[in-house]
């Protein structure tokens, strides 16, 4: 027993040293850098007085503002046309198949790629949105979606709903197929229309389905970062920064490293604690099954 145990450590351990070096020294490392002032030009140390001026720092309220006006937004409107759309390609009718294959396209299009495709849209003299907007009397002048700060995070939280929610569509495609078709039968027994069946059957069959997607999509929407860098880089005037792409300005751009692992270390604790919660209910779930 002694040899088989250490012959199977030894058997993973590339693999740990692999993910110690790709993951535990990076955190361990970002860590310290936040404490302290680091520049390309000089490094002061700072310790929890380093915390202390990012709380009272106004970059922080409106990064954090951001985030959360952006995920909570994304996740709504993909749940809502998530689960629509998985509830009208769970019926029968001619062509299904084909819809489906055109459905998942936005979800499977690089995200570099989406982000130049909906800039094009927005283009205040050649996009489609400005056209057919005046067309229709909405507007009566091109409206530059990407330049206006109490504009252009809406506009990239438009684009992320459409690139994101055919994942939705798929979660729940998944978790209707597996909803006993008895439940409907003795639901309409009972004298339940549509919208009975919709919330006393298929909500309640699904609700575990529909939490873990919701928290995945909170996860990977809190740090999704090439809709919003391509089409706004963060501005104007930051007004659409939020954690990944603020993290990278920092980093990258004004080569502020203590300060951008800072706001690393508070991204990373958000998603931390979702991430927990996603795991407990995956394993929950899993263990209910």
């Amino acid at each position: 027993m002694k040899r088989e145990w250490i012959s199977g450590y030894l058997f993973i351990l590339p693999s740990l040293v692999l993910l110690a070096v790709l993951l535990f020294y990076p955190l361990v490392l970002t860590f310290i850098y936040s404490l302290s002032d680091m520049s390309l030009t000089a490094t002061r140390y700072l310790g929890i007085n380093a915390y202390q001026r990012l709380l009272a720092s106004p970059m922080l309220a409106r990064v954090l503002t951001n985030s959360l006006l952006w995920t909570v937004l994304v996740i709504i409107f993909q749940f809502i046309l998530g689960l629509s759309s998985a509830i009208l390609l769970n019926r029968s009718f001619f062509g299904r198949t084909l819809v489906r294959g055109i459905v998942i396209l936005p979800w499977v299009m690089p995200g570099v790629v989406a982000a130049m495709v909906w800039r094009l849209l927005y283009d205040p003299q050649l996009g489609m949105i400005n056209h057919y907007l005046r067309t229709l009397g909405i507007i009566d002048r091109p409206l530059t979606w990407l330049s206006l700060p109490g504009l252009a995070l809406y506009a990239v939280i438009i684009a992320a709903i459409w690139k994101g929610f055919p994942f939705s569509t798929l979660m729940y495609l998944a978790g209707l197929q597996t909803v006993p078709v008895e439940l409907y039968e003795a639901s309409e027994i009972d004298g339940a229309g549509d919208w009975g069946k919709f919330f006393h059957v298929t909500l309640p069959s699904m609700r575990s389905i529909i939490t873990i997607t919701l928290l995945l999509t909170f996860i990977w929407t809190f740090n999704y970062f090439e809709l919003v860098y391509v089409m706004t880089g963060g501005g104007p005037a930051e007004s659409s920064h939020i954690f990944p792409t603020y993290i990278y300005d920092l980093g990258f751009r004004r080569f502020r490293f203590g300060e951008a692992s800072r706001f690393a270390v508070i991204d990373f604790i958000i998603l931390l604690v979702f991430s927990l919660i996603y795991v407990r209910l995956s394993l929950k779930r899993g263990s209910m099954e």
